[in-house]
């Protein structure tokens, strides 16, 4: 009889355990897996020319949790997620000057450059420090950002049930191309190297909105001859600097003619950005035309003048641009 109440009293105990233990898996178990397919459509950005793509999934029910990374290709991919509530950012990942803060959540996602110099944005070899546009000294010189797409998917909400869902990113231009051409330039034939800087530009934009980030920048680039009289610039930007006081759109343009004076050149654009930008608004397009720059002729070498090349020299443009 002892080893029979034994034998019972270890079985039972066995049950008991058993039983437990699924009763603990049942309720503490929150794998419940997803198979997410995502699609990204490209209506509003039918010209993007890009090679992928990255997803940041957001969980709602756990802010402070990193978000889940997934690399993606243009047209989107599978991804696995937990049930739950998620809101996913997504943004090209093919960019070389784009850098990344903020991540902690899709409101705080910030896209910039990092900081650069006239020199550096213009490419022209000179061993003296370029003039600034004046009262602009103080902005930032930023490296022009490459292509930059973004997209804020709608809150995809996953049930323990859920075995499969499908989320459709549609990504827009998070940056804005400017083109800018001079036309009716003289004397180009007798400068060797040009560059350009232009102020007023915001510093930054939010992946998620697209709003631009707070402050003023100045971004510098190349300019190229197209013929015998007219320049050209081709460049991007993230968008006008937000603050209405501080956001004078000031071009300056560089020249370094074949007698080695140095040169420059300032005009406010303002105007023209502003209008270009509102009438272009939804294609993250701007073009202006310009005209009358006026290049000096250098000095010619048997005219007994000895040019100037230990500085750059400031000629006032006066005429309506």
């Amino acid at each position: 009889m002892r080893q029979l109440a034994s034998y019972i009293l270890l079985m039972a105990s066995s049950l008991l355990l058993l039983t437990s233990c699924d009763y603990k898996e049942l309720c503490y178990d929150h794998d419940h897996i997803a198979n997410v397919k995502v699609i990204f459509d490209w209506t509003d950005a039918r010209d993007a020319d890009v090679e992928s793509m990255t997803v940041l999934f957001y969980n709602e029910d756990a802010p402070s949790d990193a978000p889940i990374r997934y690399d993606l290709s243009r047209d989107g991919g599978m991804v696995n997620l937990q049930s739950g509530k998620w809101i996913a950012v997504a943004y090209n990942n093919d960019t070389e000057t784009i850098l990344l803060r903020g991540q902690a959540s899709p409101s705080t996602l910030e896209a910039y450059t990092r900081e650069s110099s006239i020199e550096e944005g213009t490419q022209i070899n000179t061993r003296i420090a370029m003039p600034r546009a004046a009262n602009t000294e103080g902005e930032p010189v930023i490296l022009e950002p490459d292509m930059l797409y973004g997209a804020l998917g709608e809150p995809l909400i996953l049930s323990p049930n859920d075995e499969s869902a499908t989320l459709i990113l549609r990504p827009e231009a998070r940056v804005t191309e400017v083109e800018i051409t001079i036309h009716d330039v003289p004397n180009l034939e007798y400068a060797s190297q040009f560059g350009c800087a232009l102020t007023g530009l915001a510093p930054s934009v939010m992946m998620a909105s697209g709003a631009v980030g707070s402050g003023c920048a100045t971004e510098a680039f190349t300019c190229h001859v197209i013929d015998n009289t007219t320049l050209q610039m081709k460049f991007r930007i993230f968008g006008h600097c937000p603050n209405d006081i501080l956001n004078a759109h000031l071009l300056t343009i560089y020249a370094i003619l074949s007698d080695g004076t140095k040169w420059y050149y300032t005009t406010d654009i303002t105007t023209k950005m502003h209008e270009a930008s509102q009438e272009e608004e939804t294609n993250h397009y701007i073009k202006i035309d310009l005209d009358e720059l006026p290049i000096p002729e250098p000095i010619a070498q048997d005219s007994g003048l000895k040019p100037s090349v230990d500085g750059w020299q400031n000629i006032e443009i006066e005429v309506d641009m």
